[in-house]
């Protein structure tokens, strides 16, 4: 299985760069760009490739009422600097560096009685962020299985997918959970602050006027949902990676001065997010196609990271890369917020397993989901030699 899903992100990739990696894809009715140059372009220029569904996209969502959408990486300047900078702080190198030592607390109890065999998500992959999320919140981490549950329902809750009664149904009643914890929350920090996220968020006035309790929704919705999604990917990638690569895995045990490169190698390798949206605000020309306004144009940042004019060998996973100029964090405004905390975590965590399985690494079980831009791992077994 882990063959099958390495064979699937090179062929999608090889496939996409094929000719000048710009096409019309119907469905998904998208304009669909896997060049390195071109989606980067795509990632960096807001001003014609928004991430406003809402504002932009010539054809009615029939997800828009999905508080991603409102989220910080669902909108754009000058509202999007206002907000990005009330939380900046949280996710400043020397915030993220005072979470360390629980980040390394977390990681060591969830291995500890750990032998042999690990749940990669529900040992790790899923604890780890959520209880590192939760701390920048100020929110309950024993909450874990319903934040997973909302997120789950939230984030499934997407284009076509938005037309299933049970996705909508499951959608509704994980919006109205989340938005009764959340409007709780923002009740008892307003009579008693705490100096967290949250308080700052109520406290705000970035244009002059406190922010409405469903931009408050919108914007703790986010930082949940991204904060604990993408991690947990990652560390679920970076277990694929090293399962398939064992020559790498022993460079690294060899050297573990390369945890980092290694890390960045797993994010072009194998990204956390296939590819995002985004939906022309005027006429645009890409690769020499003809884009009109109001068009979605979908980034594929799996197939950008392989693109053979940037990256020597795309198809070998070097843990010792350089450079390399992935854009799985994105680029331009909307580069992710929580990239710093992402990268640490991964590390932390990558070298407590080096230790607790020092031998050669096996999958010992694993289901997956195909999505339009990727391939998500339900559940993954971690297999020590």
């Amino acid at each position: 299985m882990t063959d099958d899903i390495l064979d699937w992100y090179r062929e999608t990739a090889r496939d996409g760069l094929a000719g000048d990696g710009v096409r019309f894809a119907e469905p998904p009715r998208a304009w669909v760009v896997h060049g390195h140059a071109e989606v980067s372009r795509v990632l960096a220029d807001h001003r014609l490739f928004s991430s406003d569904e809402r504002r932009h996209s010539a054809r009615p969502a029939p997800h828009r009422d999905n508080p991603l959408l409102g989220g910080l990486s669902a909108i754009d300047p000058p509202r999007h600097h206002l907000l990005r900078r009330l939380v900046g702080r949280a996710f400043t190198p020397r915030a993220v560096q005072a979470l360390i030592p629980s980040i390394t607390a977390t990681v060591r109890t969830r291995l500890t009685g750990v032998d042999g065999e690990l749940d990669v998500i529900g040992d790790l992959g899923l604890p780890l962020p959520v209880r590192t999320i939760a701390a920048l919140l100020g929110v309950d981490a024993a909450r874990q299985p319903d934040f997973v549950r909302w997120t789950e329902a939230i984030t499934s809750f997407a284009g076509a997918f938005a037309e299933d009664p049970a996705r909508r149904a499951a959608f509704a009643t994980a919006r109205a959970e989340l938005a009764g914890y959340f409007l709780e929350v923002f009740a008892q920090r307003r009579a008693r602050p705490r100096g967290e996220v949250i308080d700052t968020l109520l406290a705000a006035e970035p244009d002059g006027s406190r922010l409405t309790d469903d931009e408050l929704l919108d914007f703790c919705t986010l930082l949940l949902v991204n904060g604990h999604e993408t991690t947990k990917t990652l560390l679920v990638n970076l277990v694929l990676c090293l399962v398939a690569h064992p020559e790498a895995l022993s460079r690294l045990r060899a050297d573990p001065g390369l945890v980092p490169s290694a890390i960045e190698e797993v994010l072009r390798f194998l990204p956390p997010v296939g590819g995002v949206d985004r939906f022309t605000t005027g006429p645009a020309v890409i690769a020499g196609h003809a884009v009109g306004p109001g068009e979605r144009v979908i980034a594929m940042t799996l197939s950008a990271n392989r693109d053979p004019r940037v990256f020597a060998a795309p198809e070998e996973f070097r843990p010792d890369r350089t450079p390399n100029e992935h854009l799985s964090f994105g680029r331009g405004v909307h580069f992710c917020l929580g990239a710093h905390l992402a990268r640490h975590e991964a590390a932390i965590a990558l070298r407590a397993l080096l230790a607790r399985f020092p031998g050669r690494w096996a999958v010992g079980r694993i289901a997956t989901r195909r999505t339009p831009v990727g391939i998500d791992v339900l559940d993954l077994v971690l297999a020590g030699a």
